[in-house]
């Protein structure tokens, strides 16, 4: 267990029964003046597991910023067994340009584990997987959809990997999306370095959601109680399904998209996902759903080109009954998974 002993931080000690603010220099600006990400280390009277909490990889995605400073400052080290490292902004060029990506539309979460001879992203990704992952024996990403987009609150986990699959069910959502993630994500090389990792996506970028900041700190905590780091019960989920596949509904033509589902939509074959119009005329077409599904993520821009994304599905086969179970009918009679406490 890696919260044994001795921790230090960017060269900084950690001594047990404290909690630190270390400034982790992971790069330089035009300037020579240093770039550096505010690193949260709550480490706990006694010894236990040490789980990072990450937000922000992408710096417009901010429901997960909340979500780790509500954990970090109301988990006092007193209580806690074990470490908890939390960088509620990682990628910070990216957060104060308001934008998803670093300098040069580098994707930080498309390049772990890093190379500390690589470009600036990948340098970056070098020392936040340094002095962060590799300290720690657990993870929890914390993500929302990207810009344009809207997703239901969910896990996703490589449901293969029996300690992933433990913490992903441990999380206490209802949705659990079962795929290792691209390989060179935060999670993938994290799950690969030995340091099991879960995404938990919920909401939509450059917003503060209360309802999605409240279920990922129900989630994080969760976790954390089932590891033992904090006292108290775990608050199970009404039900829980895996998600084995999805796909994206995508626009056959260009137009003006009203999109006809939400997120938590259970859909049927032929049931109608959009109509897209064109602005200078009568024309209208229908996209309807190829299959039996429920709707993970919408796109929530109405202009459309061929081929862009309208919507996510989630197919359904034998938890179809389970969900159906749990939705409720809205005014238009459509079936609609109405989360727990939202």
């Amino acid at each position: 267990m890696k919260g044994k002993g001795h921790l230090a931080i960017a060269g900084r000690a950690i001594p047990r029964g404290t909690s630190v603010q270390v400034f982790l220099k992971v790069g330089e600006h035009y300037t020579a003046t240093p770039v550096n990400v505010p690193i949260t280390v709550v480490r706990g009277a006694r010894r236990g597991p040490t789980v990072f909490l990450t937000a922000a990889i992408h710096g417009d995605e901010l429901n997960g910023v909340e979500v780790v400073r509500r954990v970090m400052t109301t988990t006092p080290p007193e209580s806690l067994r074990g470490t908890l490292i939390c960088a509620p902004v990682v990628n910070r060029p990216g957060f104060l340009a308001h934008s998803r990506y670093l300098p040069g539309h580098q994707d930080l979460n498309r390049c772990f584990p890093g190379d500390p001879e690589g470009h600036a992203a990948h340098r970056l990704a070098h020392v936040l997987f340094r002095e962060i992952v590799v300290r720690s024996d657990r993870g929890i990403d914390l993500h929302t959809a990207s810009h344009g987009r809207t997703n239901l609150p969910h896990v996703r986990a490589d449901m293969s990997d029996e300690t992933v699959r433990r913490m992903a069910r441990a999380f206490g959502g209802e949705i659990i999306v079962d795929t290792p993630g691209m390989r060179h994500t935060l999670r993938a090389a994290a799950t690969r370095a030995g340091v099991p990792t879960i995404i938990f996506e919920a909401g939509e970028t450059f917003r503060f959601q209360r309802s999605m900041v409240a279920r990922g700190v129900r989630g994080v905590q969760n976790v954390l109680a089932a590891l033992r780091m904090i006292p108290g019960p775990r608050r199970p989920p009404r039900f829980q399904v895996v998600i084995k596949s999805s796909v994206w509904v995508r626009a056959p033509r260009g137009g003006i998209v009203d999109v006809l589902v939400r997120p938590g939509e259970i859909v049927y074959p032929g049931d109608p996902i959009a109509a897209i119009t064109n602005p200078f005329g009568r024309e209208v077409s229908s996209v309807r759903a190829p299959l039996t599904g429920l709707v993970l993520g919408i796109n929530t821009v109405p202009m459309a080109q061929p081929g862009d994304a309208v919507c996510h599905l989630a197919r359904l086969s034998r938890t179809l009954p389970t969900l159906e179970r749990f939705a409720v009918a809205d005014s238009h009679g459509r079936r609609v998974l109405v989360a727990e406490g939202a």
